[in-house]
Parts: structure tokens; C-alpha cells; sequence
């Protein structure tokens, strides 16, 4: 059956919902830890450049 082109949609632009993070003081150190991992990472980075 062919498409119906008599209708243009137009894509969405519409922003994605954003991520509803746990704050609990118990994540808080996961969070820290991540950010820690992420630090070391572009310490490397910038020394084998």
C-alpha cells in the first residue's frame, strides 16, 4: 500500500525529560567517587597528549 504523502510531519524538537537523580546522602558518595574516577581520567588524558 503506498504512503500517504499528503501529510508533512514535522519532527519533534521537544527536549527529553531529565533524569530524576537520587540525592540521598548515601548516593552523594557514589556521585563523589564518580566524579573522582572522571578527574583521573582527564588527568591521563592531558598527559598523553
Amino acid at each position: 500500500m503506498p504512503r500517504n504523502c499528503s501529510n508533512f510531519e514535522i519532527p519533534s524538537f521537544a527536549r527529553a525529560e531529565a533524569y530524576n537523580f537520587d540525592t540521598t546522602p548515601e548516593t552523594f558518595d557514589i556521585y563523589r567517587e564518580l566524579n573522582a574516577i572522571a578527574e583521573e581520567i582527564e588527568e591521563c588524558r592531558a598527559r598523553n597528549s
